[in-house]
Formats: structure tokens, C-alpha cells, sequence
């Protein structure tokens, strides 16, 4: 156990006391930082208007920019990725919509953070994540979808209280399926079905790094929530997830040979889907023009701003009314940043490869591609999956130290080492 020295305390006691004042600033300032990082991973999803009428947000980015004002010397740790920001949000400003500087900023600073934070614990034998809780963030999602198909399919088991006040403080939330005929499922907490997919694949690689050998309870749990779920996205994040499981197997054969099962049962569930058969059935009547199939929206917010590369993407209205701003984090700095964009991300991922053990590295790929492509890059548990992933861990905590306790060494460290 580290002990405090003892040319800490004056024989006056002030000395003392300030210090120890200035240890327990400095933890708490962490303490809270990681706590608001930690909820906005929980809980992503959050209903604005509560707090501000005409606001717009669904995704709960707010806590991280709080978290980064408490902590400034982790916010500008790493000072070459926001100088490297620094001419994507000018050709934004100067070229883009009114909008897209600080759209880059919602998906740049989270990002920028997240990993220093995730790096600055780590130094420090800390977790961002507290252990376990990711899977049993999976699990309670599930069970919650559950409960919810129950609900919808055979008899009311929520209570209605409980459905008004979810209502309320989720965007989009429906007290019933999210469409009448029930083919696209539930969505948990979630927006909507598809974002529920996106915050569970999150859990599950987050519970995979924490402890690589539940991966198959992991994507068990993720094939519970897909039967329920019923979304493209819940299917696709299936497949990838559980290819990238297959291909942790020492024994390449093993991968190779339980391939053809898991093809068997994707087959099996994509000729019973409903989902499938409405997302054939459009295809065949609207086509595959971006411009009128509706089915194809998300498709296009993720190429229209590759096609416009090396211009600076400029959305237009789809089909009369929403926009098609950027999904995913490459649309996103590519769109609107330009080369400049592009060049602050080959800088990120070249600063932060892939971790060198050959069984995570699949799940860091999985990861990487969900924030670049598959998702809007503010959703805080994409960034996190990310950041657990391209951090090492420097230091393990010594026998009898708590992963989640900050010894004297570390708060000292904390309150001077950064300034």
C-alpha cells in the first residue's frame, strides 16, 4: 500500500490540508469525468426537449463535453489531433453548410477524448469502463427486449407508468412496435431498432475486451437480441460479429467448418424474416435508386459525401423533408473536411492501430468499422468500443489494488504530472 510521505503534512497542518484538498479536487474532477463518460455509454439515448423545447439532439453526446471542460489537461493531451482538426473545421466553415463545423465537432472532440481518458486510466491501472459492466449492460438490454416482445406480441407486462415516463425521456420511444405489423421488432432503449442494434453491438465488444473468453455467451446473447430486434442492422452486426468470434479459433479448420452452420441458420432466419421479405419486396418495386427508395436512405447519408470527395459535400433534402447528413465517421470528416478531414483521420488510426493480439484484433476491425461507417460518429458507446480496443493497457493493477480505486501515487499524478 502506497503511504503519503511524510514531508507532505507542516507542522503548521496547512501544507497538509491543501494538499490533501488538491488530491481530492483532482480525483473527483476524474471520478466525475468518468462517470459522465460511463452514463452517456449506459444511456445514449436522451430526449433534449426536457431540458431545451426546440432542441433536436437524440444522441447523448453533452455528457462528454462536460467530462472534457472537467478534465482539460486529458482534453488537450494529445494536441497534434486537434491542431490536424484544426483545417477540416475551416474548409467546413468556410465551404460547408451553417451546420457542418459543428457537426464535425460532435464527432470529432468525443472521439479525441474518449481515448485520452481511456489512456490516461489505463497509465494508471484503471479501467474506463468498470468490469462487467458492458455485458451486463447486453444482458439487461435483452432481457428488456424480452419483456418488451412479450408485451407487444402476447399480453401487457409493462406497467403503464413505466411506458409514459420511457416516452419521455427517450426520443422516439413507442408504446407499442415500431410499426404496426410488428415486422421491425422492438428496440429497447433504444431511438429506434436499428440504433438499438448499434448500442448492443457496442456492449458486446466492450464485454468481449473485457473478458475474451465469453465471446460465445456474448454472441449468443446478440443472436437472442436479433430474433427480437428484427432489423437489417441487428442481422448484418451478426454476421460480422460472429465471424469475427469464428475467426479468434486457434485451429483455422474449426473456423472454416463452423462457418457453414452458422450460414445454414442466417439462411434459415432470412427466409423466415419478415423484415427481409419487406426489404426484398420494396427493392423489387422502388429499385435500387437512392433517390426514391426510402429503404435505402441510411445507404446514402454514407455515400453521397464519399461521392462528393475531394468536394466538400453539401446535402440536400430527401425526400422533401430530411436531409442527408453524413453516417459514420469517415462520411463525416470526407464530407465536410475534405483531404483535410481525411488527413486528421489516417492520423488517428495510424497513431492508434489495431492492438497487436491476433484474437482482438478482429473485434478492433468490427469496432473501427461500426464508428467509420455504420453509425453516426457521436454515438458515445461506438467510441468507446473503439477506444477500449486501440488503447493498451500500460499497467495492471499490483496484487491488492482495486481496478476502480486511485492509490495516492495516481492522484498525485493526476493533480501535477499533466499541467
Amino acid at each position: 500500500m502506497t503511504s503519503i510521505p511524510a514531508s507532505v503534512f507542516r507542522s503548521d497542518g496547512i501544507g497538509g490540508l491543501s494538499c490533501l484538498g488538491a488530491l481530492s479536487f483532482a480525483s473527483s474532477r476524474l471520478a466525475l469525468a468518468q462517470a459522465l463518460v460511463v452514463f452517456s455509454f449506459v444511456w445514449p439515448f436522451f430526449n433534449y426537449q426536457l431540458i431545451d423545447p426546440l432542441s433536436l439532439t437524440e444522441i447523448n453526446f453533452l455528457p462528454v463535453f462536460l467530462a472534457a471542460l472537467l478534465l482539460p489537461e486529458v482534453a488537450l493531451r494529445e494536441r497534434r489531433s486537434l491542431l490536424l482538426a484544426m483545417p477540416a473545421f475551416a474548409v467546413a466553415l468556410i465551404w460547408a453548410n451553417p451546420t457542418a463545423p459543428m457537426r464535425l465537432a460532435v464527432g470529432i472532440v468525443p472521439l479525441h477524448f474518449v481515448l485520452n481518458l481511456t489512456r490516461h486510466l489505463r497509465e494508471r491501472g484503471r479501467e474506463l469502463i468498470p468490469p462487467n459492466l458492458g455485458y451486463r449492460c447486453l444482458q439487461v438490454f435483452v432481457v428488456f427486449c424480452m419483456v418488451q416482445t412479450v408485451h407487444f406480441t402476447l399480453f401487457p407486462v409493462i406497467p403503464e407508468w413505466f411506458i409514459t415516463a420511457l416516452m419521455t425521456v427517450l426520443p422516439r420511444f413507442l408504446a407499442a412496435p415500431y410499426d404496426n405489423s410488428g415486422i421491425r421488432g422492438v428496440q429497447g432503449w433504444a431511438s429506434e431498432p436499428s440504433s438499438a442494434a448499434l448500442t448492443c453491438i457496442a456492449f458486446s465488444l466492450v464485454a468481449i475486451e473485457d473478458r475474451p473468453e465469453r465471446r460465445w455467451r456474448v454472441l449468443a446473447l446478440f443472436a437472442f437480441l436479433s430474433l427480437m430486434n428484427k432489423s437489417v442492422y441487428s442481422l448484418l452486426l451478426f454476421i460480422l460479429l460472429g465471424l469475427c468470434c469464428l475467426f479468434t479459433l486457434r485451429r483455422k479448420l474449426h473456423s472454416l467448418l463452423a462457418i457453414v452452420p452458422m450460414s445454414l441458420a442466417v439462411l434459415f432466419y432470412m427466409e423466415s424474416s419478415g423484415r427481409i421479405a419487406e426489404l426484398y419486396g420494396n427493392l423489387l418495386v422502388n429499385g435500387v435508386n437512392r433517390e426514391v427508395n426510402p429503404e435505402l436512405m441510411r445507404f446514402a447519408q454514407m455515400l453521397y459525401p464519399l461521392e462528393y470527395f475531394p468536394k466538400v459535400y453539401q446535402p440536400a433534402a430527401l425526400f422533401g423533408s430530411a436531409l442527408r447528413e453524413p453516417i459514420g465517421l469517415l462520411p463525416l470528416v470526407a464530407g465536410y473536411g475534405s483531404l483535410a478531414g481525411l488527413a486528421w483521420l489516417a492520423w488517428m488510426l495510424v497513431h492508434n492501430p489495431p492492438p497487436r493480439m491476433a484474437g482482438m484484433r478482429p473485434m478492433a476491425l468490427l469496432a473501427a468499422l461500426v464508428l467509420l461507417l455504420l453509425t453516426t460518429p457521436d454515438l458515445i458507446p461506438s467510441v468507446v468500443a473503439l477506444a477500449v480496443f486501440l488503447v493498451p493497457r500500460t499497467r495492471q493493477p499490483v496484487r491488492g489494488e482495486s481496478s476502480r480505486s486511485c492509490s495516492v501515487k495516481d492522484a498525485t499524478s493526476v493533480a501535477g504530472g499533466n499541467r
